[in-house]
């Protein structure tokens, strides 16, 4: 059996790896949900190219950053109305920025589907 003070050391170690871990995640959402809220701003600004602006930025993007995913049509469509529907509300915008991308695509569709 391993010393208590043993565990309790180890037992630290972990929970700090796993707040770290966790903080470093939520930095890293928050900072993704930022740059699709400006992706959207961009593309909300733009829309004055036509129809197939979005799918061209989507096609230029995907030959920018072959590796990279999320950067679809339908996601940029997504950034746009995430845009819309939050650009007149900061605090919520922090606050949406805490959830993954995911949670903020499933508003988005919601968002579409009400429009």
């Amino acid at each position: 059996m391993l010393d208590k003070s043993f565990q309790e050391i180890t037992s630290s170690i972990k929970n700090a790896i796993t707040n770290t871990q966790l903080e470093i995640m939520t930095d890293a959402n928050k900072k993704l949900v930022n740059l699709y809220l400006n992706i959207g701003k961009t593309l909300e600004e733009n829309s004055s190219w036509g129809n197939k602006f979005i799918d061209n930025v989507a096609m230029e993007l995907k030959m920018s950053f072959p590796n990279l995913k999320g950067f679809s049509v339908r996601n940029l469509k997504y950034m746009k109305s995430f845009y819309n529907e939050y650009k007149d509300d900061e605090e919520f915008v922090q606050l949406v920025a805490q959830l993954p991308w995911k949670h903020n695509m499933d508003l988005c569709q919601v968002l579409i589907i009400r429009l």
